[in-house]
C-alpha cells in the first residue's frame, strides 16, 4: 500500500526534467519497448469496455534498484552503517569502470561491517576489551551507531569505540561533546607506500601499526596501499606526519587523494547481534567508491542486520550519496515483485487477487523512473512495501510468472496505478485526496466488508464510578441482570482485562484505560466489532489535545465544535471545520494527519460535548461546554449537578456519553487513500468469480491490460 503524496503526473502535467535526473544519475536508460496490441480481456467489469493503445510505449527494466537506506533530502531514512551476512557466504567488491575487484569473501553467517568514512567521535584507547564493549554499549543505548575498532599496536591489542561516521567535523564534535574523554578523527591520511599484493601492505601496515600509529590496508582501483592516520584537519594531519617521520624516518608519505575511490580494511568488535562482542571484518570506503555484497549462493539472500535481520535477492550496493550512506538493493524486477507482493498482501488470498495486485505493482514500478536519483524506488509504502525474501510465498511467485511483463496503459502510456489497503465499501475520486480530476481514476463500489468477517465484537462498559471504554467480548459474559434503565450488566471473565479507548489492540496508540479484574461488574452501553481495515473508530480525543494536533491548521480558541463541513461523490470528507472555521489542509487527504492519522477520510464525528435537551411542552435546550451545568433531578425533588459526564438513552435505546469536557470520536470505514485499487476490494471481486484482468478493469477506467514484446 502506498501513501498519498500528490505526484506531479497526475495533474496532466508530464514531470519536468525525468529524462535529464535519469541521465544525470548515471544509471543507464531503459530503452522504450513497443507495445503488442491489448491481450484478451475475458470479460468487463461494470459494464465498461477495455479501452485498447496498441502503439504505447514504456521502459524496459531488467533490474530494479530499491533503497533501503538513503538520504535525497526530501526522502530520509539513515544508516550510520550497516553488517551484512549470507547463509553461504558473502563476497565483497570495489565497483569500478573495469568491473568488480574483490574486497573480501566472509564464510557462511559471519557478519561483515560497512561504512562510509568521514568524521568520529571516538572514546579514549584502551587495552581493556570489557571496558570498550562497556562503552560501546553506553554509546548504543543513546540510540547512535557504535562500533568498536580493535587494533594490536606495540605489540599489544588496543580497542577504540567511536560513534559515526559523520559527513562534517561539526557534527562529529557536536556527539563527543557529551561523552567524556572524547576527540574527534576524521578521514585525512598519509598513503604510507602502494603495493602490488595485499601481503606486502599488511606487512607495512603492521610495522606503522608497531610503532603506535593507526593504519589499514586500502583497496584502491590501482591496486593496493597502505593509509595511516585518522585526521580532522590539516593542522592534526601535518603534525602527524612529524610524528611518523620522527619515528620511522625511512617510511615515505604521500598525501592521499580525496577524489580517490578506496576501501580501508579493518578489525571491529560485534557490537550487535546474536555475538555481540565477537571479532569481526570492517571496511570503510571512501571517495567514490561503491561495494557490491553479494551470497556465494546465487540463489542465495543477503541479510542486512539493521533493516530488521530480513534477507534480499540479488545484490546490495553501498555507495556514499549527500554525504551519507545509501544502501541499494538491485535485483531482477519480476523477483522484486514476488516479495510486494508478499509484503502487501496475504498467502491465503486468491489467486486473481495476487495477479491484479502484481499487474498493479509491477506498472507502478515501471512508472517511478529513477524516482531517489540513484535507486528507481524505496521498500517502505512511500512507495511499495517490500521486505525481501521474507515477503516471497509460492502464490505470489505463480501470480507474478503469470502475468509476466503486463501493464496498465492508457492513451499516455504507464497510468500510476494507485493502490491502498481498503476503499471501506467506495472507492474515492481524485477530487476527494489531491482535488484535481485524473481521468482513469472514478469513484465506484468495492466489495470491502471482508476485511471485518471474522471480528470478534467489543462492548462499550461503563462502570460503577462512570469510567468508560471498550472490553473485548471474549473476557465480558452476561450476567441475566439489568439496570433501571433496561441497560444489561455484565461482568469481567478474566483477571487483569485492558479496557481500551478505541475497540482495538494497540499499546502504542491505543493504550488501556484500565483494567477489570474476575467478577467485576459493568454496564454494556454499546457494542463495536473490532477495528479494522473496513470500519473503525478511534478516540475519544480531548478538545485540547486534538487541538495541538491540529496546529497551524486551527488558529481559533477553545475547540468546542468540530464538523465535515464538505463531502466528496463517496462521502469522505473534503473539508472539516473547528468552530466554524475550515481547517487549512493542504489537499483533502492530509485531513487523515492533521486529525490525528485517521485511516481514511471517510468518517463521521461524534462530540461529547453538545447535545440537545428535550423538556416539557416540546421546548428543547442546546448544551454546550459554555452552557450552565445540568442539574438532574431525583426523589423527593432534590437535585444533582452532573459536571463530568452523563448518559443519555434516545427513543430506539441508543445510548450515548455526554461530557462537560469536549471530547471528539471519530467513526468511519476504509483504510488508506482510496485512489485506485482497493486490496480487500481485490479479494472480493475474486471472490465472487472476476479474473485479474476484470478487477483491475473495475478499478480503472478506460484503461488497457497489455503485455510487453520479449
Amino acid at each position: 500500500m502506498h501513501e498519498t503524496k500528490r505526484p506531479p503526473y497526475l495533474t496532466g502535467q508530464a514531470p519536468v526534467g525525468r529524462a535529464a535526473r535519469r541521465l544525470r544519475s548515471g544509471i543507464k536508460l531503459p530503452a522504450a519497448l513497443l507495445l503488442a496490441a491489448a491481450i484478451g480481456l475475458g470479460g468487463t467489469a461494470g459494464g465498461v469496455q477495455p479501452a485498447a493503445y496498441a502503439a504505447v510505449s514504456v521502459p524496459k527494466l531488467d533490474n530494479i534498484r530499491v533503497a533501503l537506506f538513503i538520504d535525497t533530502g526530501k526522502y530520509v531514512s539513515p544508516a550510520a552503517a550497516v553488517t551484512l551476512s549470507a547463509d553461504a557466504g558473502l563476497q565483497l567488491g570495489l565497483r569500478g569502470a573495469a568491473g568488480e575487484k574483490p574486497v573480501h569473501q566472509a564464510a557462511a553467517r559471519t557478519p561483515v561491517r560497512v561504512y562510509a568514512d568521514g568524521y568520529y567521535a571516538q572514546l579514549p584507547e584502551t587495552g581493556d576489551v570489557t571496558a570498550a564493549r562497556s562503552q560501546a554499549k553506553k554509546l548504543t543505548a543513546g540510540g547512535v551507531s557504535a562500533g568498536i575498532v580493535q587494533r594490536v599496536k606495540r605489540g599489544q591489542s588496543a580497542y577504540r569505540a567511536y560513534v559515526g561516521p559523520f559527513a562534517t567535523k561539526e557534527a562529529a564534535a557536536s556527539a563527543a561533546a557529551g561523552q567524556p574523554g572524547a576527540s574527534i578523527s576524521g578521514p585525512l591520511r598519509w598513503n604510507a607506500g602502494s603495493f602490488a599484493g595485499e601481503a606486502e601492505a599488511n606487512a607495512q601496515a603492521v610495522a606503522l601499526s608497531q610503532a603506535g600509529f593507526d593504519a589499514d590496508v586500502a583497496l584502491t582501483e590501482a591496486g593496493y596501499a597502505v593509509f595511516v592516520g585518522e585526521a580532522a584537519d590539516n593542522a592534526a594531519l601535518q603534525a602527524l606526519k612529524a610524528q611518523i617521520v620522527a619515528a620511522l624516518p625511512t617510511v615515505a608519505l604521500a598525501p592521499v587523494d580525496a577524489a580517490q575511490s578506496y576501501v580501508l580494511k579493518r578489525s571491529e568488535l560485534d557490537a550487535g547481534g546474536e555475538n555481540a562482542g565477537g571479532p569481526l571484518a570492517a571496511f570503510a570506503f571512501g571517495g567514490g567508491a561503491k561495494l557490491w555484497a553479494a551470497a556465494a549462493d546465487a540463489q542465495g539472500g543477503i541479510t542486512v542486520r539493521e533493516r530488521f535481520d530480513r534477507g534480499y535477492r540479488g545484490g546490495i550496493e553501498l555507495s556514499l550519496f549527500n554525504g551519507k550512506l545509501a544502501v541499494i538493493n538491485e535485483l531482477p524486477l519480476e523477483q522484486y515483485l514476488v516479495s510486494v507482493l508478499g509484503s502487501e498482501m496475504s498467502k491465503e488470498w486468491p489467486l486473481e487477487a495476487l495477479k491484479a495486485q502484481a499487474v498493479a505493482a509491477r506498472t507502478f514500478a515501471l512508472k517511478q523512473g529513477v524516482k531517489y536519483q540513484i535507486a528507481h524506488v524505496t521498500d517502505t509504502t512511500t512507495d511499495q512495501a517490500y521486505k525481501g525474501l521474507a515477503g516471497e510465498f509460492a502464490a505470489a511467485q505463480q501470480a507474478v510468472q503469470a502475468t509476466q511483463g503486463e501493464v496498465l496503459v492508457d492513451k499516455n502510456g504507464l497510468i500510476n496505478p494507485l493502490y491502498y489497503s481498503n476503499a471501506g465499501g467506495m472507492t474515492a475520486a481524485p477530487t476527494e485526496v489531491w482535488g484535481n480530476e485524473v481521468a482513469y481514476l472514478k469513484s465506484q463500489k468495492s466489495p470491502d466488508e471482508g476485511a471485518q468477517a471474522g471480528k470478534k465484537a467489543w462492548y462499550r462498559i461503563v462502570l460503577p464510578n462512570g469510567t468508560t471504554g471498550y472490553i473485548h467480548s471474549d473476557y465480558a459474559r452476561a450476567t441475566g441482570q439489568k439496570n433501571p434503565a433496561g441497560l444489561p450488566y455484565y461482568e469481567s471473565t478474566a483477571t487483569g482485562v485492558s479496557v481500551r479507548p478505541a475497540p482495538y489492540v494497540d499499546n502504542a496508540t491505543n493504550p488501556a484505560a484500565f483494567k477489570v479484574d474476575i467478577g467485576d461488574r459493568f454496564v454494556v452501553i454499546d457494542q463495536e466489532v473490532e477495528s479494522n481495515a473496513y470500519s473503525w473508530v478511534r478516540g475519544p480525543y480531548g478538545a485540547a489535545k486534538l487541538k495541538e494536533k491540529l496546529g497551524a491548521a486551527y488558529t481559533g480558541g477553545a475547540l468546542n465544535r468540530l464538523e465535515v463541513s464538505k463531502r466528496g461523490p463517496s462521502g469522505r470528507a473534503l473539508e472539516v471545520t473547528a468552530n466554524g472555521q475550515p481547517l487549512k489542509a493542504a489537499y483533502p487527504d492530509s485531513l487523515r494527519t492533521l486529525l490525528g492519522g485517521l485511516p481514511s477520510t471517510r468518517f463521521d464525528i461524534e462530540e461529547t460535548g453538545r447535545y440537545t435537551i428535550l423538556g416539557a411542552g416540546g421546548a428543547t435546550r442546546s448544551q454546550t461546554p459554555a452552557s450552565q451545568p445540568v442539574v438532574v433531578a431525583g426523589s423527593g425533588g432534590a437535585g444533582k449537578q452532573t459536571d463530568e459526564q452523563l448518559f443519555m438513552m434516545n427513543a430506539q435505546g441508543k445510548v450515548r456519553m455526554a461530557t462537560r469536557d469536549t471530547q471528539f470520536i471519530f467513526k468511519g470505514t476504509g483504510y488508506g487513500h482510496g485512489l485506485g485499487m482497493s486490496q480487500w476490494g481485490a479479494k472480493g471481486y475474486a471472490e465472487q468469480g472476476y479474473d485479474y484482468q476484470k478487477i483491475l478493469l473495475a478499478y480503472y477506467t478506460g484503461v488497457s491490460i497489455q503485455k510487453a514484446v520479449p
